[in-house]
This record gives C-alpha cells, structure tokens and sequence, in this order.
C-alpha cells in the first residue's frame, strides 16, 4: 500500500479554498470563513487558502489564466462581493472561465455578499449569476449575507462543508481499499 496514500487517510486529506473579491475590506470574511471550514472539516483536515483581488485577475492575461486553473482545482471557491450597486461582469466572465470539476468530485462555490454599508440593488443578479456559474462548475452553491453580526455564527456552513469532507474523504479511501483488496 502507498504510505501517501495512507497518510492522507489518517490526517484527513487537504483542502484548498480559492477566494476572489471585489471590494477591499474582504480579507477579515475571507480569513473568518476560511477559520470556520477548518473548523467544522475538524483537525484532520489540512486547509490552504489563498485572496486574490478581482482587480488584479484583470489587470495581467497570464495571472487571470493561472488563477483560473487555480480556482478551477479548489475544493471551496468563494466569491466576496461587497457592494452591490452594480452587477460585476468582470467577475462572472471569470468565473465562466473556469473549468468544470471532474465527474464525481465535488466542491462548493460560496457567495459572501453585501456589508454593513451596501444596498443591494444587484443581489438578484448576482445570487442568479453565481447559481448558475456553480453549476456550470459543477459545485453546489450557498450565500451568505455578510451585514452586521454576520461573522457570530458558521451553522449556515455546517452541511455544505460536511459533504464536502464526507466527498474527499470517499474519494480518497475508494483508492486504498482498492489496493487493500488487489494484496
């Protein structure tokens, strides 16, 4: 049996959260949502995460197709979009640009929308755009409204990050038993 294979067993496997956000002030949603699916994926699971402005997507051809190869790979890719006074086209041409996840894996795409401050004259839009960019990824999406009090409680994660861990899980021991049996 490959001792890889049985190390991601026992500690759990790897998780990688993709985030890009438009407005500046998304890094404290990003960190406290990142904490928190660590937390429910539990010890075992080792999380990485990286930010990346949606700004400078656009700004370099070569960065947004490196990112989008990224963002296609991770396990979470969320979205943080803050006001909402106009729709983001930029954002979703980026993210119709993503390749879908292969059969069988899955992932999720999370929406953390509006703040404190923003009218949401283009939630709609955008919660519209989002499901069906998930979609077409292949991810299961979920939202959230990141107003006031909205960083007190994960429970709205709570199931989307356990089938995302029940998912890697599967699809990492499928390949151990395999070889266990074929011994």
């Amino acid at each position: 049996m490959r001792t890889d294979l049985f190390n991601e067993i026992v500690t759990g496997g790897k998780l990688h959260l993709f985030s890009i956000y438009t407005d500046m002030g998304a890094h404290k949603r990003i960190k406290w949502t990142a904490g928190a699916i660590a937390k429910l994926a539990g010890p075992r699971w080792q999380c990485s995460s990286e930010m990346w402005k949606l700004d400078s997507l656009m700004a370099n051809p070569r960065m947004r197709e490196m990112l989008a190869r990224d963002g296609a790979k991770a396990d979470v890719l969320m979205v943080v979009v803050g006001s909402l006074e106009q729709r983001r086209l930029d954002l979703i041409e980026w993210l119709d640009s993503l390749t879908p996840l292969e059969s069988g894996r899955f992932g999720l795409l999370i929406g953390l929308l509006g703040d404190e401050d923003s009218k949401a004259q283009e939630l709609d839009w955008t919660a519209k755009q989002l499901i069906r960019c998930a979609r077409d990824a292949n991810r299961k999406f979920i939202w959230h409204w990141m107003g006031h009090h909205s960083m007190e409680d994960s429970d709205w994660l709570t199931e989307s990050v356990d089938a995302l861990v029940t998912h890697k899980h599967a699809a990492i021991e499928g390949p151990m038993l395999r070889e266990a049996a074929a011994a």
